[in-house]
């Protein structure tokens, strides 16, 4: 038998996502911004630890997973685990997140201000181009697209999910006319 104090309690599955049987892992608020990479995960099942191979891994949010199971076919069987308790082995949990390290994938969500301009709105998007990553925004119902660039970065505030910008003049006019 797994012994559960030798595990990290990791969060807990949240609800089924997709049809394939899929499930969310919501991660605790303390792994937020940490990115396991776990090969196997114990869900707490009739009092014990039960190990499930990761098929697949994907981050969806700070601290959402979106993992496919082996042995879970269907979302049915996804939704008999909603709630279950998550642990993991703590070498998979991989390193406390470091502000430079951070996936810009955590940056959707966040607010963005620009100094002159003010609020801007939420990052709808974050597109990874190779040496070119964009933040995607909403804008008077347009889409606009914003080079996620060091000069144009004057601040990131992690806890309270801001992004404050310079930008050069008239790039989002471009968009809006």
């Amino acid at each position: 038998m797994i012994d559960k104090d030798q595990q990290i309690h990791l969060g807990q599955v949240a609800k089924p996502h997709g049809v394939d049987g899929e499930v969310l892992i919501r991660m605790l608020a303390q792994w937020e911004n940490y990115e396991p990479a776990p090969d196997f995960i114990f869900l707490e099942l009739h009092g014990g630890l039960v190990p499930f191979e990761v098929k697949a891994l994907r981050y969806r949010h700070s601290n959402d997973l979106l993992v496919l199971l082996d042995r879970i076919n269907g979302q049915e069987q996804a939704r008999q685990l909603q709630g279950t308790a998550v642990y993991i082995a703590a070498e998979d949990l991989g390193e406390a997140p470091q502000e430079e390290k951070r996936s810009l994938n955590l940056l959707t969500g966040f607010q963005v201000s620009e100094q002159r301009r003010g609020s801007l709105g939420k990052i709808q998007a974050v597109i990874e181009i190779q040496n070119n990553p964009l933040i995607e925004l909403l804008i008077n119902e347009k889409e606009v697209l914003i080079p996620l660039q060091e000069d144009f970065i004057v601040h990131i505030d992690w806890k309270k999910r801001e992004l404050t910008m310079q930008l050069p003049e008239g790039l989002i006019e471009l968009y809006l006319e």
